[in-house]
């Protein structure tokens, strides 16, 4: 056989020097973008969370789940849904194993005599207020901003209710085109996720 002919065949092409720059050059550009896109999807469904050091994931807590705080720009549900929403985030603590929630109707109460989360605002000190008279270890707030394309990003903080200490806070955003149910129910999923693990 020619040595031409052997140089015509696909794979003496790849083996030449000419391909061999070619294939360099496209990894060099490719692979970089392919992981910077892959960053910025993960930012937009898994965001943070931290635990506080000091905090004994062995032992076993009462933790009241204050009210949910919605902040919705078009996404428009009833009282009930958000409380399907709440049932889950409380159900969600729960599979820590370590965490045992107080009936919500004992917290409804509570929050409605101390004006908690009235004109939209939280306030920390009144949470952990609620939290002691209750007789709580800990105070969960949790809040969801939704917007007009079912996203729904979630915060959520864990704060002792004897100290200024914040045990354990994470953040998620969950998507899904049909349900911002669905979607809210994710995010507080993904921003649970470490306690959970940490906690089991």
């Amino acid at each position: 056989m020619r040595r031409g002919a052997l140089r015509s065949t696909p794979y003496a092409r790849c083996n030449t020097p000419d391909a061999g720059r070619w294939m360099h050059r496209a990894i060099c550009v490719l692979l970089p973008a392919f992981c910077i896109l892959i960053g910025s999807c993960s930012q937009k469904y898994v965001g943070h969370s931290a635990m506080d050091s000091g905090f004994d994931v062995r032992r076993t807590y009462t933790v009241a789940v204050m009210p949910l705080l919605v902040r919705s720009s078009g996404v428009g549900l009833d009282a009930p849904e958000w409380d399907q929403v709440y049932g889950f985030l409380t159900r969600r603590l729960m599979e820590t194993g370590k965490l045992r929630a107080t009936d919500k109707t004992t917290i409804d109460r509570a929050v409605s005599l101390h004006g908690f989360g009235q004109q939209g605002t939280v306030s920390r000190a009144k949470a952990r207020a609620i939290g002691k008279e209750l007789a709580a270890d800990l105070v969960c707030l949790a809040e969801l901003n939704t917007d007009q394309a079912s996203i729904v990003t979630a915060t959520v903080d864990i704060l002792d209710v004897n100290s200024s200490t914040t045990v354990y806070s994470g953040s998620a955003r969950g998507t899904n085109p049909v349900s911002a149910i669905a979607a809210a129910q994710y995010a507080l999923e993904q921003a649970t996720e470490m306690l959970v693990q940490k906690m089991r």
